[in-house]
């Protein structure tokens, strides 16, 4: 009976022992911590995944009204709101590699009277393609290179555009207006594992946008840094939660003033490697496509995340 009892403590002492044993280690493993995907946040990490991604904002700025000949003659509060669908896929190719597609649908429009007037409703589709390069350059640090080329048309309804050209030709003119735009982003991207549970991202970026509308072409250009925090608690031995801190600023090339920055913070459930699912909230602040009227925004957007490896 004893031998019996012994027997079968050695299997189960054994089988515990099995069970330890790490596997391979995932791809977004760096060091003693594991990161988790988030939308808005760019990394050096070659993984295989499936996602999507759903979000709602709704934002506010001021702006000018016109009266009939096109003059400004008061300032209004514009309210706006938004709601964007992203579905992102990427195949690991190898450790060092990766390539992946999205496909994003967005649509804004104005709230209130100014709002409709000012910024009417506008919607968007942008196909993309990029890939990732990422490189270990010791157990907690990964440089990545990444590339985006992001391409689509945009469509605007503006009551007010219409009616300033429509006084301007002399003739009622449409008021829709569709555009076309490609974009492209090259971004060096550094993860650090700073220790278990704790990780942290930093990038810069420089986006080129060309946008054809009326047979014309204007270009943009913009610098973006962006850096990140993460904690897994899973890790530190408490409960199955990521929580993620960020902050970017763009600033447009060429010009003085300032463009664009974006803070963040992110839930996540991490209580499986490999799904992610989690809630991002932001606040924005940006101009409003090409006019001079500045945005600022609360957003959320709700992600999930399947990744293979």
């Amino acid at each position: 009976m004893l031998a019996i009892v012994a027997l079968t403590t050695i299997t189960t002492a054994r089988a515990a022992v099995v069970e330890e044993i790490p596997t391979t280690p995932l791809r977004r493993s760096l060091g003693a911590h594991l990161f988790f995907p988030r939308d808005g946040v760019t990394d050096p990490f070659t993984a295989s995944f499936v996602a999507s991604s759903s979000g709602v904002a709704t934002g506010s700025a001021t702006g000018p009204t016109f009266d009939l000949n096109g003059n400004p003659v008061n300032v209004e509060d514009y309210k706006i709101l938004s709601y964007s669908q992203l579905f992102t896929g990427q195949w690991g190719i190898a450790e060092f590699w990766a390539l992946r597609l999205r496909v994003l649908g967005s649509v804004y429009t104005g709230t209130n009277a100014p709002g409709v007037v000012g910024v009417g409703v506008n919607g968007l589709v942008r196909g993309s393609v990029g890939t990732t390069f990422g490189f270990q350059l010791s157990h907690n640090l990964r440089l990545g290179a990444v590339i985006d080329v992001a391409w689509g048309p945009s469509v605007a309804i503006s009551i007010l555009d219409s009616i300033r050209q429509s006084i301007s030709e002399g003739s009622v003119q449409t008021p829709v207006l569709n555009t076309y735009s490609t974009t492209v982003t090259p971004t060096l991207s550094l993860a650090w594992t700073i220790t278990r549970g704790w990780g942290a991202l930093f990038n810069a970026s420089y986006a080129n946008g060309v946008v054809e509308v009326n047979q014309g072409t204007s270009d943009t250009d913009m610098a973006l840094f962006q850096a990140a925090v993460e904690v897994d608690l899973r890790e530190l031995g408490s409960i199955p939660l990521g929580i993620g801190l960020d902050y970017s600023a763009g600033y447009s090339l060429g010009r003085t003033r300032f463009r664009r920055y974006v803070a963040g913070v992110g839930l996540f459930y991490t209580g499986r490697p490999g799904l992610t699912v989690g809630l991002d909230l932001g606040y924005r602040r940006a101009p409003l496509g090409s006019r001079d009227i500045f945005v600022s925004s609360f957003s959320g957007v709700f992600s999930l995340r399947y990744t293979f490896d």
